[in-house]
């Protein structure tokens, strides 16, 4: 079965890169007939490159010092029309990106819930985290590979603001990238979506074979969005059908379930942002999958004239049910920061992280952090 899937998986991305490869061959061949166009402007008007270099470096409460990754990430993203009549809006679309490991990662200062690879990559220092291909047009999207779910693109995203430490409580990366229950970056994932005037509607199915239980789609999710104004919302659900009772890492648990709401608003110098998430067996403790209830809060204030210097907080908290049998045990934390954006997209910033979960006895079980760190997008 881990032969099949990984046979699957292979396939899936060796797709993905020869339709990618295919089209800037295609477009290469083309401009080439036209001896008065560049054949490289006319490549990187359809290839658009991307990257983030995020790290961050800190010390516990209790006096270790570490550097940790933040998710860096570099990719590309594909768009080609298939349609010589540009009002015809049809084109190929497709995109690669691939996690960096900067730095080793460190358990006791972390920045990032979401540990950046799927369960087989963690710890390799260049991984997948997106692969996939398909078409769109006009607002219509189809595409199938490693992707971005709708339950975190339309549904939690409304308050992952933070620059460290958030996203603890939306069930998005609950076991590694969210890949396997298809909550995060899925695998071997079929989305739709459609986009107009404000309004984002997402569904999203993963056909794979990794258990007995497998169906013709093994998990299915549905999203959606809207922004008026300054003011957004989302809820996104998805639902696991291949669960089994004792899962293997590669494998969901039986009557996975999740469901989120987020809502923003944004003027002038100010955002606010929450959530809830209603969560069943999606969330692991050890060898224990559990139900829980999860909120999350930020509020951010953008304080100097020239409109650089922003100050946010806000909490992460995440409980399991009381039939779930695990005492005390949450995430409880509240989270501090300021930022110095220096582009569009890149910043430096300080951040506190005051934990205060506990373990199934009640006691602290995470040390407090504090850190500085560095996001440069191109």
């Amino acid at each position: 079965m881990k032969k099949l899937l990984a046979t699957y998986g292979k396939t899936m991305w060796l797709a993905a890169a020869l339709l990618l490869l295919q089209e800037i061959q295609a477009q290469t061949d083309t401009v080439k007939k036209d001896s008065g166009v560049d054949w490289i402007d006319a490549i990187t008007s359809r290839v658009t490159p991307y990257g983030s270099l995020r790290i961050g470096a800190g010390f516990a409460e209790e006096g270790e010092i570490g550097i940790s990754n933040n998710a860096p990430r570099i990719g590309i993203k594909v768009k080609h029309a298939l349609s010589p009549n540009e009002a015809d809006n049809f084109n190929v679309i497709g995109g690669i990106e691939f996690g960096l490991n900067l730095v080793s990662r460190d358990e006791t200062v972390e920045f990032a819930v979401d540990p950046g690879a799927g369960i087989a990559q963690v710890g390799d220092a260049v991984f997948a985290r997106l692969g996939y291909a398909g078409f769109s047009y006009k607002d219509l999207e189809f595409t199938f590979g490693k992707q971005n779910s709708v339950y975190y693109q339309l549904g939690a995203n409304q308050v992952d603001k933070f620059s460290a430490f958030g996203g603890a409580a939306i069930g998005v990366w609950n076991i590694s990238d969210g890949g396997v229950s298809g909550t995060g970056r899925a695998n071997q994932l079929l989305k739709v979506s459609y986009a107009n005037s404000g309004l984002k509607i997402g569904v999203q199915g993963q056909a794979r074979n990794i258990s007995v239980n497998s169906k013709s789609l093994d998990t299915y999710g549905l999203g959606a969005s809207y922004t008026i104004g300054g003011f957004a919302v989302g809820l996104g659900y998805n639902k696991v059908l291949d669960g089994v009772e004792d899962p293997l890492p590669n494998q969901a648990k039986d009557g996975d379930e999740a469901f989120v709401t987020s809502a923003s608003y944004e003027k002038d110098r100010f955002s606010v942002a929450a959530s809830y998430a209603n969560l069943k067996q999606h969330q692991r403790l050890g060898d224990t999958f559990y139900d829980a209830t999860g909120i999350e809060f930020y509020l951010g204030y953008i304080f100097s004239k020239n409109k650089r210097w922003k100050a946010a907080t806000g909490f992460n908290y995440l409980t399991p049910d009381s039939e779930a049998g695990l005492g005390d045990f949450n995430n409880a934390f509240a989270i501090g920061e300021v930022s110095y954006a220096f582009k569009k997209g890149s910043k430096l910033f300080a951040a506190a992280k005051i934990d205060q979960s506990e373990d199934t006895t009640g006691d602290r079980r995470n040390q407090s952090v504090f850190g500085i760190g560095v996001k440069f997008d191109f």
